[in-house]
């Protein structure tokens, strides 16, 4: 089965249950393209785990809380989220016209099935399609949106692992440690499988318009191997070599090494501290630190931007007025301060 991508982000999206996972779709008419079932998954998951991760509250009460918190900020598979990391933002790019226009233009100059040979062996070739800049800025900035709350969470999680020792609570020791991190270890092989509303959802969420002045680059600030292997498969989206019968041939297009590597280390991190944490607080910093910030800082370093945020970023200050200087001829009274527009 595949699953219609929306460029047109005004157009109206509904969720129907088939064959129990939901399709996302948009108005009988409007223009579409389809994804493979996995890849659909791997976005999903993304979604899925960064929006769920990046609601935990740092307010913790108890044991049985500081568990239920770390199984939300641990359920994910490495691999699967680095592929989601792609597959998101390739679903971003898709709303990029001039993007479409440019792959649709590549497939009148070049054969289209050489184009499509040339993307999935060297998805680096996609920085020649007119309008690449736009569509892997699009992907850079939908993936600095997930990873942003994420890593707000994290740091206050782990401001709580300091905070919650003056409860009594919080020293007890972890009942079932090894037990514990045996379910941890397992939740995380678990590959997602989306419900009936996620990809309805996972739709919403990546198609929704950029915010002015929000997150994202231009041109090559917006180039990195996950922004440009997005911007390859939503290529090869439009060119129809992204369906359940070309799943195989994606692999490089839906991988990046460094991102990859960089979700299996912050698994690891996370087992090493969940295997010598002795009172609940050391539970709750393993979550702020390794399950919630290094992974939050995984997806910031794959979209190309700065440290992960430690808070909402604030208004700039309002100006202080000027002073006006006098010349030759003018009063003593334009050293008044004078407003400055704001």
């Amino acid at each position: 089965m595949k699953y219609p991508v929306l460029w047109a982000t005004s157009a109206l999206i509904a969720a129907v249950a088939v064959s129990g996972f939901a399709v996302a779709r948009q108005e009988r008419g409007a223009p579409g393209v389809t994804l493979a079932r996995d890849v659909v998954a791997a976005a999903s998951a993304f979604e899925t785990y960064t929006r769920g991760a990046g609601t935990i509250s740092a307010a913790f009460e108890n044991g049985g809380g500081v568990a239920e918190a770390l199984a939300k900020g641990a359920a994910y598979q490495p691999e699967q989220l680095d592929a989601g990391m792609i597959a998101y933002g390739a679903i971003a790019a898709l709303q990029e016209e001039a993007f479409i226009d440019g792959v649709r233009q590549a497939a009148r100059e070049t054969p289209p099935e050489v184009l499509v040979e040339r993307l999935e062996a060297n998805p680096e070739s996609v920085v020649e399609i007119a309008g690449v800049g736009a569509a892997a800025s699009r992907a850079q900035a939908a993936l600095l949106k997930r990873g942003a709350p994420l890593g707000v969470t994290g740091r206050a999680v782990k401001q709580a692992a300091y905070d919650v020792q003056h409860q009594g609570w919080s020293k007890g020791p972890i009942a079932d440690n090894a037990g514990r991190l045996a379910r941890i270890k397992a939740m995380s092989a678990a590959f997602f499988t989306p419900g009936d509303e996620d990809a309805g959802r996972l739709i919403q969420a990546a198609t929704a318009p950029r915010e002015a002045g929000g997150f994202g680059g231009e041109g090559g600030a917006a180039f990195t191997p996950v922004t440009v292997r997005a911007a390859a498969l939503a290529a090869l989206a439009v060119l129809g070599a992204a369906g359940d019968e070309d799943a195989a041939k994606l692999d490089v297009v839906m991988h990046d090494k460094k991102s990859g590597f960089c979700m299996k280390m912050a698994k690891l991190n996370l087992y090493q501290c969940l295997a010598v944490a002795g009172p609940h607080y050391e539970d709750v910093f393993c979550l702020g630190q390794h399950a919630l910030i290094d992974t939050a800082q995984c997806v910031n370093d794959a979209a190309g931007g700065a440290a992960v945020p430690t808070a909402a970023p604030a208004p700039p200050p309002r100006p202080l007025p000027g002073f006006m200087i006098p010349v030759a001829g003018a009063s003593v009274a334009a050293m008044s301060p004078v407003p400055t527009g704001n």
